[in-house]
């Protein structure tokens, strides 16, 4: 068993010692310890965790580390190995979302290292920037374009430390009565499509910021990419925006829901997009697809995190 550890996320040490002690407890050697950097944030690590034979890989760290481990087991070993995860970061958006304990590093751990895995969906991002070569991430939960990820593109690092995902709410305020982008979009094998947006969301589980749920019914293991359009056209539809991302469904007109596999966004110029809160500036177009069932994670839920 390997452990992927980020050494400077918010309670990494206690992580670590949880994540031994459960190995301990269930009569396994200590994990070899992979460190993560600012060069290689997870990745690298979790591909010599498998070059190492390891069927289990822990991951302790916040929600980039996350993504990262999980992603490249998704795409190197699939569900033949299983991914545990101890969430140590601001926001631990992917925890909150696969159903796993927060501010708890022992129950975490214990779960890490000795739960059955359950498939979950894993999205995939390929991003085109203004300069520069394509680059893809995976992601868990949401990807955004538009005023969302310029919210968060504005937003202090220090803001984000502190207050973690609370910090967003008064900067988002501010922004609601701005006027959304012209956008092509293209859902599947469908035609491309001009639209007017505030927002572009492209969601792999219900579960979103502050407890939002723009798209009810998302589960990280329905095997389908849920596309949300925000399309206000005055400042009085944020009453029904905001009914529908906390439970109404209710249709209305400026919030378009839609369901699918793959997604291309063109942007009318560069700007942020930001993949479960982190945020990459200066895009151009993103690509966006869904793996069905591509990795097994410890003790996740597939539904809105609900264990």
């Amino acid at each position: 068993m390997a452990l992927v550890l980020n050494p400077v996320a918010r309670g990494a040490a206690a992580a670590r010692r949880a994540v031994e002690a459960a190995c301990t407890q269930a009569g396994l050697g200590m994990p070899s310890v992979l460190p993560t950097t600012i060069a290689e944030p997870g990745g690298a690590q979790a591909r010599e965790a498998l070059a190492r034979g390891c069927r289990r890989v822990v991951v302790a760290g916040g929600d980039g580390t996350v993504r990262q481990v999980v992603g490249e087991v998704a795409a190197v070993a699939g569900q033949e190995v299983v991914v545990g995860v101890v969430p140590c970061g601001t926001a631990n958006l992917a925890a909150r979302t696969l159903g796993l304990p927060t501010g708890r590093a022992d129950a975490a751990a214990r779960l890490a290292v000795r739960a059955e895995g359950h498939p979950i969906d894993v999205g995939s991002l390929t991003l085109e920037p203004l300069d520069g070569p394509t680059s893809t991430l995976p992601f868990l939960v949401v990807v955004g374009a538009g005023h969302d990820a310029q919210i968060l593109a504005g937003l202090s690092p220090t803001a984000k430390a502190r207050w973690g995902w609370p910090a967003y709410v008064t900067p988002g305020l501010r922004r609601l009565g701005h006027a959304g982008s012209d956008l092509q979009i293209t859902l599947d094998d469908g035609d491309p499509e001009e639209l007017r947006a505030w927002s572009v969301l492209a969601v792999n589980a219900a579960r979103l910021p502050l407890g939002a749920q723009v798209a009810p019914g998302a589960r990280l293991d329905d095997g389908r990419l849920h596309v949300v359009l925000v399309q206000p056209r005055r400042v009085s539809d944020w009453g029904a925006i905001a009914a529908g991302g906390f439970g109404a469904r209710r249709p209305h007109p400026a919030l378009v829901r839609r369901v699918g596999r793959h997604l291309r966004v063109e942007l009318p110029g560069p700007g942020p997009v930001q993949v479960d809160g982190d945020v990459v500036p200066d895009i151009l177009r993103l690509w966006i697809e869904l793996r069905p069932a591509a990795v097994r994670v410890a003790g996740a839920r597939g539904s809105s995190g609900r264990r």
